[in-house]
């Protein structure tokens, strides 16, 4: 059975260690805490920046001109930070009065070149856009929008896609009542 024994440390004035008072009174090394690791923003402003991961619970669609060329890429231009989409949620492309097309989103990244979906025309300089999938792809989508349409003509729009591929438009974050469900409201009360 082996003892242990305790060593005794000795500073340079030939005191103990833990009890030389004029060791105790030197200034010690202090270390400058490390920088704090940057924030994730909503709000980029260069490739530099830690953008927010997409937590939100709901897919969007967003209007274009024409389908071609937009399908199969593989980051879609936005010009604000899609605060309601969910990670892995639909994008649809909306045309013609129509969704025609989607995609699913990855995440929100920093893109250097960027133009405009609904007007190809117009160069939005660098800025954010939304990482998708490019397997998932699916221009065979043909969901018209009926009196909705006028109301979707530009920017992006909040809406979920249901377990049977219907959709559920929304706004504010509460979903669209159709005008056929307003005649069934009773208003009297």
């Amino acid at each position: 059975m082996g003892t242990k024994t305790a060593t005794i440390a000795y500073c340079q004035h030939g005191e103990f260690e833990a009890a030389c008072l004029e060791c105790l009174a030197m200034p010690k090394k202090i270390t400058p805490p490390p920088p704090a690791a940057p924030r994730a923003t909503k709000n980029p402003s260069s490739s530099a920046d830690k953008i927010s991961p997409l937590a939100g619970d709901l897919d969007m669609s967003v209007p274009v001109t024409n389908i071609d060329g937009i399908v199969g890429m593989s980051c879609l231009p936005a010009r604000a930070f899609p605060h309601y989409l969910r990670r892995a949620g639909w994008i649809y492309l909306r045309s013609e009065d129509k969704l025609t097309a989607r995609v699913k989103a990855i995440k929100v990244v920093w893109t250097d070149e960027r133009s405009d979906m609904s007007d190809p025309s117009r160069d939005l300089g660098a800025g954010i856009g939304i990482e998708v999938d490019p397997r998932t792809w699916d221009d065979d989508i043909d969901i018209e929008l009926g009196w909705l349409a006028e109301r979707q003509r530009d920017g992006f729009r909040y809406l979920k896609t249901n377990d049977d591929d219907t959709v559920t438009h929304y706004m504010g974050g509460k979903p669209v009542v159709e005008q056929d469900d307003l005649s069934d409201i009773d208003l009297t009360d």
